[in-house]
């Protein structure tokens, strides 16, 4: 069939088994009346090589993407023509999607519509996914984040958990507006609820300076489980977090964790002797309200640009990172290089490891998470960093060259790391 003579919008064609199922996997065709023809040829996902799989893996997101942005595009026409209850009841009926989730979609839909149209293009062009239009929507040009232009310069190249990190202003506002604070304070909500089975689920919605306090001691308390593990212990790390969470709740069992301290960062006027723009390690702004509070006992560690009055350079000296480095760490890259993990619940990993001799130094030195961690040692998935200094994880070419009759690789854990 020829392009010019198709009426819908939006095809998916799917070859039929025994098809041709060679060349392009997934790809979109721009038609002759402005809509997209997508294409998606199946294929026998055995044969293929985890080089052709990661392809795949990329072709097809970008078609979903696509899709997402067409369907985006109609829930807001549907809506502006009626209602968006209406188009989510119409949702809901057609797609069998959850009332909750249905409303969703199409209040985002509108949002970005109305106020984020050049989002809303990028989504339809593959560009971006629907993460990054979320984020985007949620934060573009809200206090203390750019506008939608800037924002999505990075959605183009960073994953959607990262992007809010990457949406922060890092330029100092002379007269900052914390209506974000007070509006997350607003919206603070928990709950609990009984699951069919009998077990239990806990929801909480918190502003990001209370959730950054709950989210420190957590991780020390679920540190102080670890601690008294057995080596052999089969606890995994979401179990861990249970325990730990239960203890920091109820306080019946023997488990002590050490203090947990919010780390502030300020910047230093040389001229004046002041300090200016209090924020957390992930850039959040500290309200003028808690900060007093926080004032009051406090700690000061003083960080230059350059090495003097740190010791940031331990060499071969020591394998683990001291706590100027950690803090050091924080501050530079704001949680896990790989994800939105925030720093207390990460580890310094040495980008040129340390069993081949790398050194215990800062520009050797990266946050990473358990999760992320595991793929640098058990995968080899390896830290680059970008032309403005930021570090991130990237995958090897092949992390397991096809050595034999089958791609599947059995799960690894290396042994240093004790997650």
């Amino acid at each position: 069939m020829e392009l010019s003579d198709m009426d819908t919008n939006l095809v998916v064609e799917e070859n039929p088994v025994g098809g041709d199922r060679t060349g392009v996997v997934a790809e979109a065709v721009l038609a002759s009346d402005g809509g997209f023809v997508v294409c998606v040829a199946h294929q026998d996902m055995g044969g293929l090589s985890l080089g052709e799989l990661d392809d795949r893996i990329e072709e097809l997101g970008k078609a979903r993407s696509r899709i997402e942005g067409c369907l985006a595009e109609v829930l807001a026409e549907r809506a502006r023509r009626s209602s968006n209850r209406e188009t989510a009841a119409v949702l809901r009926e057609r797609v069998l999607e959850s009332a909750g989730r249905a409303s969703g979609e199409v209040k985002t839909a509108v949002s970005l519509a109305e106020n984020f149209p050049s989002t809303l293009e990028a989504l339809i062009g593959g560009e971006i996914n629907s993460g990054h239009a979320r984020v985007i929507n949620r934060v573009a040009g809200k206090p203390d984040y750019r506008g939608e232009e800037e924002i999505l310069g990075s959605a183009r190249v960073v994953p959607s958990d990262l992007l809010s990190r990457y949406a922060l202003r890092h330029t100092p506002v002379e007269d900052r507006d914390y209506s974000k604070y007070q509006q997350q304070r607003q919206d603070r909500r928990a709950m609990m609820t009984q699951e069919p089975d009998g077990s239990w689920k806990l929801y909480a919605h918190l502003d990001y300076m209370a959730g950054r306090r709950v989210s420190m001691v957590w991780a020390k308390m679920a540190e102080a489980f670890r601690r008294e593990e057995s080596p052999n212990s089969k606890i995994t790390y979401l179990q861990r977090n249970a325990d730990a969470l239960v203890q920091m709740i109820t306080r019946d069992a023997t488990q002590r964790a050490a203090p947990a301290n919010l780390m502030v960062i300020s910047d230093y006027n040389t001229t004046t002797g002041e300090l200016g723009a209090p924020r957390l390690d992930d850039g959040q702004p500290v309200p003028p309200e808690l900060l007093e509070g926080i004032l009051e006992n406090v700690e000061v560690y003083t960080a230059f640009v350059d090495t003097k009055g740190l010791p940031l350079w331990l060499g071969r000296s020591k394998r683990s990172a001291s706590l100027n480095q950690k803090l050091m760490l924080a501050a530079r890259d704001g949680g896990c290089i790989g994800c939105n993990t925030p720093s207390e619940r990460c580890e310094a990993h040495h980008i040129h490891h340390w069993a081949n001799g790398g050194e215990t130094n800062i520009n050797n030195l990266v946050q990473l998470c358990p999760g992320c961690h595991h793929l640098t040692h058990d995968t080899n998935w390896q830290v680059h960093q970008n032309h403005q200094g930021r570090h991130y994880l990237k995958p090897p070419p092949d992390p397991f060259p096809n050595t034999a009759t089958t791609t599947h690789q059995p799960n690894q854990h290396n042994p240093i790391l004790q997650t």
